[in-house]
């Protein structure tokens, strides 16, 4: 498969994990009996299921944009076969940077490009499914595994600080625990189906 077959795969992987992740943390509004009774909360109900799939969507767009951006730098370094250092402003446009905490900006830029090293050794890696892909960039699970806990732990170093910083409520908090747990989840499915 060539880069570019890599890159559409990556991300079609990424969107369809950061839907599931979505998926679990967004509750979904639940149908009644009343509504079979009362017509107009079905109407009522089927506006929340809107909002419902509008929140996903919008929710796993936010989740799926820091591995965009690794992704994108990974295509680049991986088509030009050279390790590229980008700087922050490569990352954050500097408007965006003006208004921000750069040490929450430091922080996510650990996330990304620990994301960033896993898409490029699987963009140089050989294989036509995203399963041999990891095959051929991790040969043992243990490889594949401490990648993971790399992730995570610059993933909660990063939440740590929102939740310290700028999402200090107690709904914050179990919104990100829940995106936590959820990642973790999924992760630990993936493994068992990358390494059967």
């Amino acid at each position: 498969m060539n880069i570019d077959g890599k890159y559409e795969l990556l991300y079609a992987h990424e969107q369809a994990f950061s839907y599931k992740v979505a998926q679990k943390v967004i509750k979904k509004p639940e149908v009644s009996v009343w509504m079979i009774l009362l017509p107009v909360l079905f109407v009522h109900h089927l506006h929340k299921v809107n909002q419902y799939k509008e929140g996903v969507r919008s929710f796993a767009e936010h989740l799926l944009s820091a591995k965009k951006k690794a992704l994108d730098k990974a295509y680049e370094q991986a088509l030009t076969g050279k390790s590229i250092d980008y700087g922050m402003d490569s990352y954050f446009p500097a408007e965006a940077l003006r208004g921000q905490d750069k040490d929450l900006a430091e922080r996510q830029l650990q996330v990304i490009k620990a994301m960033e090293e896993h898409y490029l050794a699987l963009m140089e890696a050989s294989g036509e499914s995203l399963e041999e892909l990891v095959h051929h960039a991790y040969e043992r699970p243990e490889q594949y595994r401490r990648f993971i806990n790399r992730l995570e732990e610059k993933e909660q170093a990063l939440n740590q600080y929102l939740l310290q910083k700028v999402h200090t409520s107690e709904e914050s908090q179990l919104v990100v625990r829940k995106i936590e747990q959820q990642c973790a989840e999924l992760r630990a499915q993936e493994m068992g189906v990358f390494f059967k």
